[in-house]
This record gives C-alpha cells, structure tokens and sequence, in this order.
C-alpha cells in the first residue's frame, strides 16, 4: 500500500518577513513570500521582477566570444545551422536564434538552416543530427547548438574533423570531462568559474548571447546604433523558461518571465492570438500556469507523437490563418498524446505497484508505447508513490530511452545518473539533464543493473529514510479571506512555478455535499462548510483513478483538504472555489 502523504506547513523566515512589510507587501503576502525565500538577498528584485534586474550577459562565460563567432558566420556567406532540442526549451531557443539573425541582424532567411532532434532517436547533438547537417550542401560558416550540446564531445568533433565550427550554447550540467573539446566555443552557466545564475533555461543562455550579438554588430558599424533591443522576444523566452521547470524563485527567470508575459499579452503575435482564440483563460491574462499547462503541452506534443517541425512552425507563423492550422495540428497531436499517455500510464501503474515496498527509495518502471511520453509518465508515476521515477521504453533496437524525474526536493537526478555511470562505464549509451528531470539511454540487458543502481543512487543521496509523498502548504485561511478578492491579491506575487510554487492553503471542512462529475466520473465537486460557518464550492480533479473506485467521503463528515484557491464565474456571479489537490477524513 503507498503511503499517506506527509503534509506539512512551509516555515516562515521572520526576517524576511519583516522585510516584505519594509517594502509593503501586506501580511499574507509577506508570509508566502518568507515561506519561499530563506534569505533578504535579492528580495526586491525576487518580489518585483523587472527586465533591469536581469545579470548582465557579460557575466556570462564565453558569451562574448560567441557573439564574436556568430557575428563573423552572420557577414560570412556561408549557412548558419541552429541544431537544438526537440521539447519547448529547445522549440523555443531556435525560435529566438532565429528570429533574431532574420528579423534583427537581418540575415536572409535561406541561410539560416534549423536541425532539430528527434525523441526517437534521443538527446543531444546525436550522430542522426550529425548525418543531417553533414547533408547540406552549401558551405556551413557555423552550427549553433541551443539548449544542448554540452555533452557531446564525439559528435561535435565528426563536426570539427569535416571543417565545421560549432558554438555551443546550453543550459545543462557538464560532462566531468568539462566543456566539449572540440567545441569552437561553449556558453553554459554551468562551466566552473561562470559568474551567472545556474537556473537559467536553454532559451534565455541563446537570448542572452544574441543581445551579446546585438552589442558586437553595433560596434563593428554593422548595425545602428539604433536597432531595436530584443527585449521582445522574452514572450518565447518566458514560455521556454517556464515549460523546462526552471527555478522561478531566481531573479532572472522571474524577471523574463514576467515581461514574457506582459507581451504575450498584448496579442501582437499570430501564434498567440491563435492561442487566445483556442482558449481565452476565462478571458483573465495568460499567466505563467497558463504557459506550461495550455501552451507547452501542445508544443512538447507535437515531438511526442508527431512532427515537432509543426511547433516551430506554429510559433513562427506569419499569419493567424497560418497560426490556426499550425496549432490545429498541435492540439490534434495533443489529444493523441492523452491517448497513448492513458494507456501506457495504467501498464505503468500495474508494474510500479508489484515494484513498489515501504523501504522502496526509486522506481525504474520498463514500457511498450510512444517513448515520447515517458517523461509524462515518470512525473504521474513519482508523484503518485512519492519517489523518484525513471520511465524506460523499449525503443524495439535493443535499447531502452529513460526519462526522470526526480520528485523529492532535495535530490539531484543528474548527479545520480553520473554516480551511476562511475560505478558501471558502460551503462550509458547517452545521459544528460539537470537535478529535476534527466534523460537517457542504454542497451536493454542493462535494465536490471540500471534499476539497481539508480536504487542505491539515490539512497546514497537521502540517506536511512526512504521518500514518502510530501505535501507543503502555506497554513490556514481566515473566512473573511475567501472572497473573489483574494485572488488578484495573491497573483502580485507571480509567475509562479518551481521553488516559487502556487500558495496551497489547508483547513478542516464539514462535507454537505459531494458528487462524481466528468465525462469520467473520476473528479468529485463538493460543498464544503468552513469552522466559521462560511460555505464555499470545491472541486477535486482526478480524486479517484476509475470510475468504479469507490468514493470514501460521506456527506456530513470532517475533512481535511488542501487547496487553491480560485476563481469561479457562474450565472453573472463570481466567487471563491477551491481546487482541492488532496482530501483526508480529518
């Protein structure tokens, strides 16, 4: 039986406490942002995230080189190739790289050349990536990478041994072999003596040496001095940033993901004005949930279950015809994701259970399906038994392609995967990630040792106490709190995300009123009535797994729930629901 989650309330830091009332946030917004932030350091810019806040990219190592390197490709004749990832980081840092040599630095479109990997034949600058740039033609004066690269030191030397140079932009934690050799240049926050912010994601490591790139053209008279900043192009950045699970507790990612969306939200561009037509968030602003539940699981979908061209596409579209077609095609993609997701998430299901015990520290679950969706499944699988999760798909070659997610705050996936590659040199057919979500590949009679070790990994990391499902909350809300105008109240404190999480409340309710509801019969709505006497609406998605499973509450018992508080507009009214994310007899 998996355990009971562990619910606990997030400490409150008292002296960042008082310092948020210093810059006049009132209390409750003082105490979640002291129940997220451990230090005064940075608080401003954290609390009141603005593009001048952003490190300098001179910060950066390398980028200055780089920007020299590309500057040189740029008045070269020759074809520049973006080689980046498939998922929306990836998606995203071509689209910058993109549109900023065309439509700034105004390369013309035909030299400029795109490459992206495939999820069936892995991550990385792989040798099927290699083989397809090596097939172009005209003479290539630079390939960039974006949001990988950094550990693919063999492929990238295929590359310097057929005459072709590549800079190397990423955002991943290195090889112990450090930055690829045969790399011309290599930008990545995470090399040793880097001065900038680790968390960044793979699309704002590009923008940042593109305005590197900007700075150079203008002062080698290549450019006016005039040309526009390319502080636009943080409405892709933001989407990237907030798809790859990055750090929003950091001051950068906070900052482009805010004036991301203050663009977005002008609906300039046909790819979000075809989003807004899709779906208009209840007509509120689009908001950094918005991004990663709307937009990015559309965009992922496309290389999860068809052709990620159509995502690049999509966000390069010229049109809102174009847009819309291209976004069509997303959202068909997107429901046969949900699809193949369902049916490989209950074989998951079936396996992680005969695998799972109380002293169980990981789950390394093998599949049949889409390897596409494994990420998706390492995420649903961890978090419904509380322990990090790797999901392995047969990829029918005789290697198996693992995504991982780490789910337990405290442990670093990536360091597991490396630890396990010292203790056997061959497990790995190809790694790479970052603490929360990690990737690989390796030969399929690996499997049994792979499970073993990644079991003894992270162990080795938490030590005598095996995970259990961990729930945080903010604490309790008074009833005069639960009105519709808490909700602006809390949502000054966004772009919410990782390490700066939703507010999540707790509190004991008498039930008066439950019932099934979906297509599904699989979520509950309720009528909750609070110590004080107030009544308030609540759902609860995916409360129960089958429709068949029995629903254990009764009307008229005590609850304890945890919950978002949200909004609910009905018949001209709007009031406070809760979206209840866990429900216990109290």
């Amino acid at each position: 039986m998996i355990k009971s989650p562990k619910i606990v309330q997030r400490p409150i830091n008292q002296e960042v406490f008082e310092a948020c009332q210093a810059l006049g946030l009132s209390d409750l917004q003082s105490r979640l942002v002291a129940q997220r932030k451990h230090s005064t350091d940075l608080l401003a810019e954290t609390v009141f995230p603005k593009l001048k806040h952003i490190q300098h990219p001179n910060q950066l190592k390398n980028s200055q080189q780089a920007a020299l390197l590309i500057s040189e490709a740029i008045l070269s004749d020759g074809v520049i190739v973006l080689a980046t990832d498939y998922d929306t980081d990836g998606v995203t840092s071509a689209w910058v790289a993109m549109t900023a040599l065309v439509d700034y630095f105004k390369v013309p479109r035909e030299r400029v050349k795109h490459v992206i990997g495939d999820r069936k034949t892995g991550y990385g600058i792989t040798d099927e990536v290699v083989e397809r740039i090596l097939a172009i033609e005209e003479p290539i004066s630079l390939v960039i990478s974006a949001d990988q690269g950094s550990s693919d030191e063999p492929r990238i030397k295929r590359l310097k041994e057929a005459g072709i140079q590549v800079c190397v932009t990423d955002h991943h934690q290195m090889s112990l072999d450090g930055a690829p050799a045969s790399a011309a240049c290599t930008v990545n926050p995470q090399q040793p003596d880097c001065e900038y912010d680790k968390t960044v994601a793979g699309c704002f490591v590009i923008f940042l040496v593109m305005t590197q790139v900007r700075s150079t053209l203008i002062q080698q008279g290549v450019l006016p001095a005039d040309t526009p900043s390319l502080k636009d192009l943080s409405l892709n950045v933001a989407l990237g940033t907030v798809a790859d699970s990055v750090s929003l507790q950091s001051p950068n990612n906070r900052a482009i993901v805010q004036a991301g969306l203050q663009v977005i939200n002008q609906f300039n561009v046909p790819a979000w004005q075809a989003m807004k037509e899709l779906n208009d968030n209840q007509g509120q602003p689009f908001n950094a949930e918005y991004l990663g539940f709307q937009v990015a699981t559309r965009i992922n979908a496309a290389s999860r279950v068809s052709d990620v061209t159509t995502a690049f596409n999509f966000l390069t579209s010229k049109t809102l015809d174009e847009a819309l077609l291209n976004l069509t095609q997303l959202d068909e993609d997107n429901f046969d994701r949900r699809a193949q997701q369902q049916t490989m998430l209950e074989d998951a299901q079936n396996i992680a259970k005969t695998m799972y015990h109380p002293k169980k520290y990981s789950l390394a679950v093998p599949l049949q399906g889409n390897a596409g969706i494994q990420g998706i499944i390492a995420t649903r699988i961890g978090e419904q038994f509380g322990l990090p999760c790797v999901a392995m798909t047969d990829l029918k070659d005789g290697n198996l392609a693992g995504s991982g997610r780490a789910i337990v705050p405290n442990l670093d996936l990536r360091e597991a995967f490396q630890w396990m590659s010292e203790q056997d040199s061959e497990l790995f057919l190809s790694m790479g990630g970052h603490k929360g979500a990690a990737g690989c590949m390796i030969p399929l009679e690996k499997y049994e040792m792979f499970a073993e070790l990644f079991e003894m990994a992270v162990q080795k990391q938490l030590g005598d106490e095996p995970p259990v499902p961990l729930i945080e909350t903010d604490g309790e809300l008074a009833d005069e709190m639960l009105v519709p105008e808490l909700i602006p109240h809390l949502n000054a404190l966004e772009p919410f995300g990782r390490e700066w999480p939703q507010p999540v409340f707790s509190g004991n309710f008498e039930l008066i009123q439950i019932r099934e509801v979906g297509q599904t019969k699989t979520h509950l709505s309720c009528k909750l009535r609070t110590i004080g006497g107030k009544t308030i609406q609540a759902i609860y998605f995916n409360a129960k797994q089958t429709a068949d499973e029995p629903t254990q509450f009764k009307v008229g018992s005590w609850v304890h729930g945890i919950y978002q508080p949200s909004l609910n507009h009905f018949g001209g009214r709007t009031s406070v629901q809760l979206r209840l994310q866990w429900l216990q007899t109290a």
